[in-house]
């Protein structure tokens, strides 16, 4: 796995463009690069449940599949985010058994990402994703503030995307909003939705900026 990119969860916010959904923010070693994922509420639960935020009146399925692991002497060795198309990720759960004459033996199974994640934390096991996945859908933090690589020395103006109070409308910029903004405004917009925590949005304006290019 020396050329796949370990990763660490961030955390879980709720999505402020649709009810329901959650972002699920990871991020690489050292922090600089964010990957934002969108999640359904059941899934999100479930991860926050195993970081720590413990209703012990409730329990998952992805508990059930780690105490089922446990009994027959199952390791998840690893999780891998390998693919990304049309905004949806693709990963996979590399396994460690034990065959019929006790050897072990791997075995690799695509999951759904949120999955995936669930049981990660709750083995233990670590999360990677590929070099590819990042240059499409990693957001690069700078002192804390996202950043274009390519335009780092340019700077924007906040007031083309305001009203006249200075509020920016997050929730009314759909695809269509998107595509008729400027580069420039596009850069600054992303910078406000990641500080205020609209991972969602920032994630189609990563998309349209690619897709620019």
């Amino acid at each position: 796995m020396d050329q796949l990119i370990k990763l660490t969860i961030r955390g879980i916010s709720l999505s402020q463009i649709q009810s329901g959904i959650y972002i699920l923010l990871l991020e690489e070693e050292y922090g600089k690069i964010k990957l934002p994922i969108i999640i359904e509420s059941s899934q999100a639960q479930s991860i926050a449940y195993s970081l720590g935020k413990r209703d012990t009146s409730r329990s998952f399925t992805h508990d059930l599949f780690l105490t089922f692991s446990r009994a027959f002497h199952i390791k998840l060795k690893a999780v891998v985010i390998y693919k990304l198309v049309n905004g949806i990720f693709f990963s996979y759960i590399l396994f460690e058994g034990l065959n019929q004459k006790e050897e072990k033996i791997e075995h690799k199974i695509d999951s759904k990402t949120s999955d995936a994640i669930a049981l990660s934390i709750r083995f233990q096991a670590p999360i990677y994703t590929t070099k590819e996945i990042f240059d499409k859908a990693g957001i690069y933090f700078e002192n804390g503030f996202p950043i274009d690589k390519d335009k780092e020395n340019e700077t924007s103006e906040y007031e083309s995307i305001m009203d006249n109070n200075g509020i920016i409308f997050y929730k009314e910029k759909n695809k269509k909003d998107l595509e008729k903004m400027t580069e420039r405004d596009l850069n600054t917009l992303l910078n406000h939705a990641v500080v205020n925590e609209c991972y969602e949005l920032a994630a189609q304006i990563k998309k349209e900026l690619d897709r620019r290019e």
